[in-house]
């Protein structure tokens, strides 16, 4: 689906500056919102996922510091399932929960993303409709990400890790969520235990 505005990605050159070499993970959000929203490599301005990620991580230590220079230094990489700022992505999120969105189905920019990466953390329902289309070993479970066995890795693909979005998560399950990444990062015996 074409889009009106130029994506984020390209204006804020994350590709150049931001990926990292080597690719640990890489964290599939849904879409960065509307024209108008903050972006999450948009160093001058507060982002709600970004600051409840990166003091996340950095709580678990799993990054030296909650910032982007150590997200990048850890070896993690944002992106979104829908790279197209969009005003309103209700209908999205809901067709998406049977992976039916036509967006998240044309998110073929995460499959080179996805090959580079040692894990994937997919965050959210129009994340997980995206990483379906884009990489065909993903199982296309229909259940509820904020219900069991979520969060957490998929058996059928143990390199993919799948939870709620952060800024959608009550405070009380957070610790829940972060928890169980933290032990799914810890376990990838390719990582190295994931400090970074």
């Amino acid at each position: 689906m074409p889009c009106r505005h130029t994506h984020p990605w390209d204006r804020f050159r994350v590709a150049r500056i931001w990926a990292p070499r080597p690719l640990h993970c890489l964290v599939v959000g849904e879409n960065p919102g509307s024209s108008t929203t903050p972006y999450f490599y948009d160093v001058e301005r507060a982002v709600a996922v970004r600051t409840i990620l990166l003091r996340e991580l950095h709580a678990a230590g799993i990054l030296t510091a909650p910032t982007l220079d150590a997200f990048r230094a850890a070896g993690f990489l944002f992106d979104h399932g829908i790279r197209c700022p969009l005003d309103d992505v209700t209908t999205d999120r809901r067709l998406a929960r049977t992976y039916a969105s036509p967006r998240a189905n044309a998110a073929v920019h995460l499959t080179p993303l996805i090959r580079k990466a040692s894990s994937v953390w997919v965050m959210g329902h129009v994340a997980r409709n995206a990483v379906a289309a884009a990489w065909p070993g993903f199982p296309r479970d229909r259940g509820d990400i904020a219900r069991a066995p979520h969060p957490g890795p998929l058996p059928a693909a143990p390199t993919f890790f799948v939870s709620r979005y952060l800024t959608r998560t009550p405070a009380a399950e957070l610790e829940a969520i972060v928890g169980a990444f933290t032990g799914f990062w810890r376990g990838r015996p390719d990582l190295g235990g994931g400090s970074g």
